[in-house]
């Protein structure tokens, strides 16, 4: 179903998906590593390790994506990146919670695990979270 004229998203696009665990593993792990990780004080963290979670670098080499980062938020009011666009196509798919996310300040999709929305590089999108979340964002190039 589509969002606008170039964003989509799919449900029940992979019902596989990440759990808590892995999720929390793969954050301590990149963290321990001196990985690349993000955090602010409101429950917002990111993984750019996100690939090394084994039922990512399935659905990273199935659909030809080189990049993957994890995403979770332990708490809905945890501030997140706001309205923003990336420079590259992005595919994101949800793993646990439900987000709602905002596309060109218009339209809008709620997403549940195994949902996959896709965003093109340059199309402002903010994200919302309205339950504790867990995602993975994914793209044929490398994310900054």
């Amino acid at each position: 179903m589509k969002t606008n004229e170039t964003s989509y998203f799919i449900r029940n696009w992979n019902n596989n998906v990440v759990d808590w665990t892995e999720a929390l593993l793969n954050y301590n792990t990149s963290y321990n590593n001196n990985s690349l990780v993000k955090s602010n004080d409101n429950g917002f963290f990111v993984s750019h390790e996100a690939h090394k979670i084994d039922k990512v670098s399935e659905v990273l080499k199935n659909n030809n994506f080189n990049v993957a980062h994890l995403y979770f938020n332990i708490i809905t009011k945890a501030k997140t990146f706001g309205q923003h666009s990336d420079t590259m196509d992005v595919w994101f798919w949800q793993c646990q919670g439900v987000t709602h996310w905002t596309i060109d300040e218009k339209d809008t999709v709620i997403l549940n695990p195994g949902d996959l929305i896709y965003v093109p590089a340059g199309v402002n999108h903010a994200v919302k979270p309205l339950t504790p979340r867990v995602g993975i964002s994914m793209s044929k190039e490398n994310l900054i």
